[in-house]
C-alpha cells in the first residue's frame, strides 16, 4: 500500500462525503492518534469454525501493528448461547467448535484483553439471504486497453431485502515446471572433493497448485436499482499475460450479504486504505466502527463486528478455452540453462554451493554447444536451471486440492 499524506487523507475524506449518497458514512476523526485496539470479525450462517482478529495500532503515520495475545473472546446470541474462542495464532482467535449464525437472532462480540480492558460490539442481526445465480468468465478489454479475463457474478434476491453485498474470492491455478526432469542432483561428498550423482526425485515437483485469497474490498449495493439484482458484476480481472492463466485456473467467489452499517464501514475503509485487512494497513486516522470500550466511552476502538449470510460458487477454465492456439503467458523466469563447475581454481564449488542452498535443480547432462565453437568457459557435468524453473514447489503446493477437477 502506498503511504498517504495527511493532505491526501483529508482530500479523501472530503470526496467520501460527496460519494456516499444513500449509505451513511462512519465518522472519521484525524486527531492525534494513540495506541488503539483493532478488532475485526465476521460471523456467517455457514456451519464452520468462525474467526475474530485482534490487534493493536501504534502512533500515527506508522505501519507497525501487532496481534494481541491472551485475550478472552466470546460471541453470544439473543437466545443466551455463548460461543467461546481460543487463540490459534498471535491475534487470531477461532471458535472452539463450529457454529452458524441463525436467522432471527442477534449476535454480540465480547473481548477482554490480558490487561483487563473489555470491549463489546453492538447487537448485530442476521441479514437476509441472497444466492449467487451464476459465475462466468469472459475474455474482454479493461478500459479498452488491457486484454484479459473478467470474472462476473449474477445474483438476485426476490425479497428485495439484501441490498448490501461484499465479495471475496480464492483463486487456484495449476503450475507446470517448464524445465522439470525426473532426476535430480544428489551430493555424494562435499568439500574438499565434491562428488555428485543423479537420482530420482523423491517427491512430485512437476505439477503444483497455488491458492491466493483476495485482499481488496469488493462491494456493491442495489439501493438505486429497480430490483435487488446484481448483473455482470466484475469480481476479478486478470491480464492475459499473467502466468496464473497459463494452464488451468479456478476461482471460488463468496458473496456476503451484510448490513447497511457494515457496507458503509468497509466502503470508508476501502477509500482510505484500499485493503480489507486492518492488520496490514497504515492507520491515517480513526474509523469508528460498532465496537466500544465497556468502561471508557472515550477510548478509540477500531474495527467492526458483523454477521453475514454467505453464498459461494466455483468455476474452472483453461487458457486454451479463451485463447485457442495463442501464445501462452510468459513464465515467471527466463530459465536460462546453467552449467556451474564442480570446482574453480580458487577452490570454490559453484555447483555444490548452489545445490546445497537449493537455488538450482537438474535439467539434463551437459553437452558441448553444437555451434562449431570451442567451449572456453568453465562448466560442470550438468545443465541446471533456477529452482523455480524445474521444481514447481518453489511456487506452489504439490498436493492436488480436494476440489480440483480437470474436466
Amino acid at each position: 500500500m502506498q503511504i498517504k499524506t495527511i493532505a491526501r487523507y483529508f482530500f479523501y475524506c472530503s470526496c467520501l462525503l460527496l460519494a456516499i449518497n444513500c449509505v451513511d458514512p462512519f465518522e472519521i476523526q484525524t486527531d492525534e492518534f494513540e495506541r488503539s485496539v483493532v478488532i475485526e470479525g465476521t460471523i456467517t450462517n455457514q456451519n464452520k469454525t468462525q474467526r475474530i482478529l485482534i490487534s493493536q495500532t501504534f502512533p500515527l503515520d506508522t505501519v507497525l501493528m501487532s496481534g494481541l495475545s491472551n485475550a478472552q473472546v466470546s460471541v453470544s446470541d439473543s437466545n443466551g448461547s455463548v460461543y467461546s474462542f481460543t487463540e490459534a495464532n498471535v491475534g487470531e482467535y477461532t471458535s472452539t467448535s463450529p457454529f452458524a449464525a441463525e436467522a432471527g437472532l442477534t449476535y454480540t462480540l465480547r473481548v477482554e484483553t490480558s490487561d483487563g480492558r473489555t470491549y463489546i460490539s453492538e447487537d448485530t442481526p442476521v441479514p437476509s439471504t441472497s444466492s449467487i445465480e451464476n459465475i462466468y468468465a469472459e475474455r474482454d478489454f479493461k478500459d479498452d486497453a488491457e486484454e484479459g479475463m473478467f470474472i462476473y457474478v449474477d445474483s438476485y434476491d426476490p425479497s428485495g431485502e439484501s441490498k448490501y453485498y461484499r465479495f471475496e474470492y480464492e483463486e487456484t491455478y495449476k503450475i507446470i515446471a517448464p524445465f522439470w526432469n525426473a532426476g535430480d542432483v544428489n551430493v555424494i561428498a562435499g568439500y574438499p572433493n565434491p562428488q555428485f550423482s543423479i537420482v530420482p526425485r523423491s517427491q512430485e515437483e512437476q505439477i503444483c497448485y497455488n491458492t491466493i485469497k483476495s485482499n481488496t474490498i469488493i462491494q456493491e449495493n442495489t439501493t438505486n436499482f429497480n430490483e435487488d439484482r446484481i448483473s455482470k458484476f466484475p469480481v476479478r480481472f486478470i491480464n492475459r499475460d499473467n502466468y496464473i492463466l497459463t494452464h488451468r485456473y479456478s476461482i471460488l467467489v463468496k458473496q456476503y450479504v451484510q448490513s447497511r452499517a457494515a457496507f458503509a464501514y468497509y466502503e470508508t475503509l476501502g477509500k482510505l486504505s484500499g485493503s480489507e485487512s486492518l492488520f496490514s494497513q497504515l492507520q491515517t486516522g480513526f474509523v469508528e466502527g460498532n465496537i466500544y470500550s465497556e468502561a471508557n466511552s472515550d477510548e478509540k476502538v477500531i474495527g467492526f463486528f458483523q454477521v453475514s449470510t454467505v453464498s459461494e460458487e466455483r468455476i474452472f477454465f483453461d487458457y486454451d478455452d479463451f485463447f485457442p492456439g495463442e501464445r501462452l503467458p510468459d513464465f515467471v523466469s527466463d530459465c536460462p540453462l546453467l552449467s556451474p563447475p564442480v570446482m574453480t581454481e580458487g577452490g570454490i564449488s559453484p555447483l555444490l554451493d548452489a545445490v546445497e542452498q537449493d537455488l538450482i535443480t537438474y535439467y539434463e547432462d551437459y553437452s558441448p554447444p553444437d555451434n562449431g565453437l570451442i567451449q572456453t568457459e568453465p562448466h560442470g557435468p550438468y545443465y541446471m536451471v533456477y529452482r523455480v524453473c524445474g521444481d514447481c514447489t518453489a511456487l506452489g503446493d504439490n498436493t492436488v486440492p480436494d476440489f480440483w477437477v480437470e474436466d
